[in-house]
């Protein structure tokens, strides 16, 4: 046994021995305990015990004590050799070092103190482990600089921060809270690698970049790609500043300068559309608590500091449920907007108004789907009910003064309509006529309401149409046209919307055109085409053509010195291409400027070719320039003439076509002085206008003699006149109506009287004083009034003959000199309605057939193949045409002859495709072509191309053999050199692959046989059988043919294999192959399709 040097004798002292025993029951160590204590109780029975200890005794309980001590600290020592063979980052030598130590521990503290030592050079040794792994990490990277690598395992190893985590470790004491403390270390150290492998990453990330920088650059430009919110410009100029980067860093740089860009925008767009949605909800009527919920959570995402994509979609979210907020909101509000207006319409009905109208308009209400619908139903209900309450007032003047004030309120557009409905007001004879009047201003007002969003529409997609503008500037434009109240102001917003996007144009052209000549090989010329440029004003009208010639003849100076500075055969190809870029020549003199180019001998001659081409672009181009200066001529002056607010719409249109029939810009102008002479005039004479209107309507309502239906139709006429002239007209028909009705009226008694007073008046249209006085001696001789009428109708008869026979001459010689506005003056005036009617007809043929030749100079001046002498003799030739149909038929032949000029190229590559099979470049060949003979022709052409015929498969029923397996086109069917006689066929058509445009030619396939002991049966068709079966009868001779489209495209080829004489040659379409009246039997069949030629 292991001797123990630390025991000392007087250690078996009873008080020692107390005091141990104590110790280790304290220790749990009752079982070595127990027996000892036994025999101390045992040996306390006798007094004198405990001084009777025998030396044997002693020397007993001593080794008893000792063996007690070293099997617990044995078990300790064993524990603890296990621990430390356990830990992992511990050297071998130091394990034997602490196991060697623990070995010879004889206590438990000993032991306890060795252990903790173990653990916390293992913790040390796993740091150390730990960094130097992370070193050797960084160290790999050899692409970075020392100094950069030194940098970052400075970083590594302070986010890894092993010392603080050994400090903390090593408080360990007890070594029973060895797990914990390890678990700890492990967590933290756990974290701080994390931070570090991030370190580590980005670090082989600038490594890897380093070595491959160009594979770098790809990847980030592939995020710069990604970047949902910068513009495709955006991208390309970083990803250009990418390529050019001469390191990772200036890489990243570049990214992240991207990022951020792309960031700003998206936080634009968050910020933008969380301000739209706060507006929506301030324009709502929704309830305060909901309004601060939904702001709520706008705010929130709008004050977060950096903007992610997901806060576009929840502000989506938030905008869908604001919309059906919204909505559920205005559906209830239009709910009890249609329930107070039913009310208000129901109440005001009660006293005159028929329920059927009461229902008709609480239909009205019910259909309406908009609180606007809502507020324009009641809107036309107040109309109504005004004209309702007139009708029922029995003071005529209060139901105008009413009428006055509704007519006041309908806002009318056209003040002189306006003050025409007045005047007719003051004049009506009672309140139902004012009523009258009143509805036909309303339904007025409605017509300018419905022209009003017409021409609001029309405005708005001609601003939107204009490419100069941003779509903020559209927007406001918009918006500006969508309050208008009048077609004036809406016309007057697009032409500030045009004007705005004409200097944007003209500013865009001069960019354009000074970036232009810094391509230009201008070595002196430069500086001064520049200051040309910039010294265009840019709000001049003619602005755009100013730069666009200033830019020719650089581009034609740059040319010419490339010319001159080249050998001869670069020379021709500058000259060549330059040609080619001259826009207004014709193909015809395209082709000789090439020639003239191709056939130079010097680069003397080349300049000069290219320059007389450039002349005769110029010459064109100035023709052009006058047509199109002609044509806006005319557009400005009918815009004017529209404008004009006192012409009547008939004398407007024939303004118009007056200024359409013009050749020069002068004679335009003067027309619209016309025009604009007689707006004034008219306008001028407004009182003196409504004065006669007045005094005629109160002549009209003051004739018995005229019914109230054509007092109301005579007097609606004359407010609608627009001159004192067409008041006039309207006041000789009616009077001579009531002289009519005077007459007819008249009692025997009274008969010459009233009908010499009738004659009298004829002297006013057109009789003269002898005329008069010789019809009234007629009617005096005369005793019956029927003699006396059929002399005041001859009169009247010779009043118009009269009157009419002076206009006619002066209306032909208007409508002659094409002054159509007065020719139209004169033929209003005619009495006679079927001279009238003639002479119309007459005008009219001879307006179309102006505007027909007009339109027929615009479209020769727009053809391109044209030479300035051939548009010249063209228009000279249309100029002598008689009729419209004649001009239509002269400019189609124009415009095609045109046409086929400029096809021929396209013509010639079509068909080259077509027959090359290149379908799609083929059709989108055709789709250039003008004509439209041509490319229907074309189009027909290509689609038969694309139909692909079927094939042929058949199969035969041969003696001894019966079926056989189906064969295709050109197989044999049957058999040779077996003498098996064919007995029956089955022949059908089957489709092939086809490409996806291509269609299949329609159409079918019959044959017949002839069998012996039977003859030629009738024909089968598409897989039927053809002879027989079961009879041993042999086929002797076959005939085959086609059906539809594939029999007009394709011819059937077949061949018979007889008896005694082999392969017969080919027939074809029907004809026989075989033998008939010979007994000869058919053995095989070979059947092909061939193309027609």
């Amino acid at each position: 046994m292991k001797s123990n040097k630390k025991f000392r004798k007087d250690d078996l002292s009873p008080e020692n021995n107390t005091k141990k025993i104590y110790k280790m029951y304290k220790r749990k160590k009752q079982w070595v305990v127990a027996p000892v204590l036994i025999g101390l109780l045992l040996n306390a029975f006798s007094p004198v015990a405990a001084f009777a200890v025998t030396e044997i005794e002693q020397a007993n309980a001593e080794m008893a004590q000792s063996r007690v001590v070293d099997e617990e600290v044995q078990k300790l020592i064993t524990q603890a050799i296990t621990n430390i063979q356990e830990l992992v980052s511990l050297k071998p030598d130091e394990k034997t070092t602490y196991v060697k130590e623990v070995k010879e521990a004889e206590d438990k503290t000993t032991v306890d103190s060795i252990l903790v030592q173990a653990y916390q050079a293992d913790i040390a040794q796993q740091a150390i482990n730990i960094e130097t792994e992370y070193i050797a990490k960084i160290d790999g990277l050899s692409s970075l600089k020392e100094d950069d690598r030194e940098t970052h395992k400075t970083s590594v190893i302070n986010k890894l921060d092993l010392e603080t985590l050994k400090s903390t470790f090593n408080q360990l004491t007890d070594p029973t809270k060895y797990g914990e403390a390890k678990k700890a270390f492990e967590t933290s150290l756990l974290a701080n690698k994390l931070e570090a492998d991030k370190i580590v990453e980005t670090v082989k990330a600038e490594n890897e970049a380093l070595a491959n920088l160009p594979k770098y650059k790809e990847q980030q430009k592939k995020i710069i790609a990604d970047m949902t919110y910068l513009s495709a410009i955006e991208k390309d100029n970083y990803t250009t500043k990418i390529t050019n980067a001469e390191n990772k860093q200036a890489v990243d740089k570049v990214v992240d300068e991207a990022q951020a860009a792309n960031n700003e925008v998206l936080t634009g767009l968050v910020n933008e559309k969380a301000r739209e949605l706060e507006e929506k909800l301030t324009l709502s009527s929704l309830a305060e608590n909901i309004k601060a919920n939904f702001t709520k959570s706008i705010n929130e995402i709008k004050d977060k500091q950096d903007k992610i994509d997901a806060d576009l979609v929840e502000l989506a979210t938030i905008s869908s449920d604001i919309d059906k907020a919204i909505a559920d909101n205005t559906s209830a509000e239009l709910s009890a907007q249609k329930n107070d207006v039913k009310a208000q319409i129901t109440k005001a009905a009660e006293k005159f108004v028929k329920q059927a109208d009461v229902k008709r308009f609480h239909n009205k209400v019910d259909a309406a789907t908009t609180k606007e619908a809502v507020e324009a139903v009641k809107k036309e209900w107040d109309q109504f009910l005004a004209v309702e309450t007139i009708k029922q007032q029995e003071n005529l003047k209060k139901a105008q003064e009413e009428a006055t004030k509704q007519i006041d309120l309908l806002g009318l557009e056209d003040e002189t309509t306006k003050t025409n409905y007045i005047a007719h007001i003051s004049v009506a004879t009672s309140p139902e006529e004012v009523a009258g009047i009143l509805a036909e201003a309303q339904a007025v007002k409605k017509q300018e309401l419905v022209a009003l969003v017409a021409v609001q529409e029309a405005a708005v997609k001609e601003i939107q149409a204009l490419s100069n503008l941003t779509n903020e500037e559209k927007a406001k434009y918009v918006e500006e046209i969508n309050k208008t109240i009048t077609s004036k102001s809406v016309k007057e917003t697009l032409d500030s919307a045009k004007s705005a996007d004409k200097l944007q144009e003209v500013v865009k052209a001069k960019v354009a055109a000074l970036k232009e000549l810094d391509t230009l090989e201008l070595p002196t010329e430069k500086e001064t085409y520049i200051e040309e440029i910039t010294a265009v004003e840019n709000q001049d009208p003619n602005a755009l053509k100013q730069i666009d010639d200033i830019m020719a003849q650089a581009t034609k100076k740059s040319d010419i010195n490339k010319i001159n500075a080249a050998d001869l055969s670069d020379a021709k190809t500058i000259a060549a291409n330059a040609v080619k870029k001259l826009d207004e020549l014709t193909a015809s003199q395209v082709t000789a400027a090439l020639k003239s180019i191709n056939e130079a001998k010097n680069v003397t001659d080349v300049a000069k070719a290219l320059d007389t081409a450039s002349e005769l672009n110029d010459i064109n181009k100035g023709v052009k320039n006058k047509a199109a200066e002609l044509l806006d001529a005319k557009n400005k002056a009918k815009e004017a003439i529209d404008a004009m607010e006192y012409l009547s719409v008939a004398a407007k249109e024939g303004y118009k076509a007056e200024v359409n029939a013009q050749t020069e810009i002068g004679p335009i102008e003067v027309i619209q002085g016309k025009a604009d002479k007689a707006n004034k005039t008219i306008k001028e004479k407004q009182n003196e206008i409504q004065a006669a209107k007045v005094a005629v309507v109160t002549m009209i309502n003051q004739a018995p003699e005229l019914t109230v239906a054509e007092k109301l139709q005579f007097s609606n006429q004359v407010f609608k006149c627009s001159t004192e002239a067409e008041v006039d007209i309207i006041k000789s028909k009616v009077s001579q109506l009531i002289n009519d009705r005077k007459v007819a009226a008249a009692k025997e008694a009274d008969a010459i009287a009233t009908i010499n007073k009738a004659i009298s008046d004829l002297e006013k249209e057109g009789l003269d004083s002898s005329q008069v006085r010789a019809y009234q001696d007629k009617i005096k001789l005369l005793s019956k009034k029927e003699d006396m009428v059929a002399v005041y109708e001859e009169a009247k008869a010779e009043t118009v003959k009269i009157h009419d026979k002076k206009l006619i001459v002066t209306i032909d010689s208007l409508i002659a000199s094409g002054s159509y506005v007065q020719a139209q003056e004169s033929i209003d005036k005619l009495k006679s309605d079927n001279t009238r009617k003639q002479y119309q007809t007459k005008l009219n043929n001879s307006i179309a057939l102006s505007e027909a030749k007009a339109a027929a100079n615009e479209q020769i001046d727009a053809l391109e193949n044209l030479t300035v002498e051939e548009k010249k003799t063209a228009k000279e030739d249309i100029a002598k045409l008689t009729t419209k149909a004649a001009v239509d038929k002269a400019v189609e032949k124009l415009v095609k002859a045109d046409n086929l000029v400029h096809d021929k190229t396209l013509i010639e590559l079509a068909e080259a495709q077509i027959k090359s099979k290149d379908f799609d470049k083929a059709a989108k060949t055709i789709e250039k072509i003008r004509d439209a003979d041509t490319k229907a022709k074309l189009q027909k052409q290509l689609e038969d191309a694309q139909k692909v015929a079927p094939t042929i498969k058949g199969t035969g029923h041969v003696s001894k053999i019966g079926w056989q397996k189906t064969v295709a086109m050109n197989e044999i069917i049957g058999t040779t050199g077996r003498k098996l006689a064919l007995e029956a066929v089955k022949l059908n058509l089957a489709d092939v692959d086809m490409p996806e445009s291509a269609k299949k030619i329609e159409g079918g396939i019959q044959y017949r046989a002839h069998v012996r002991n039977i003859g030629w049966q009738g024909y089968k068709a598409n897989g039927a059988l053809a002879g027989t079966t079961g009879k041993s009868l042999q086929m002797e001779a076959i005939q085959i043919r086609l059906t539809g489209e594939l029999a007009k495209r394709y011819d059937v080829q077949y061949r018979a294999h007889s008896k005694d004489k082999g392969w017969s040659s080919y027939v074809s379409n029907g004809a026989t192959a075989g033998t008939t009246g010979k007994s000869l039997r058919m053995e095989a069949l070979q059947i092909r399709l061939v193309e027609k030629k």
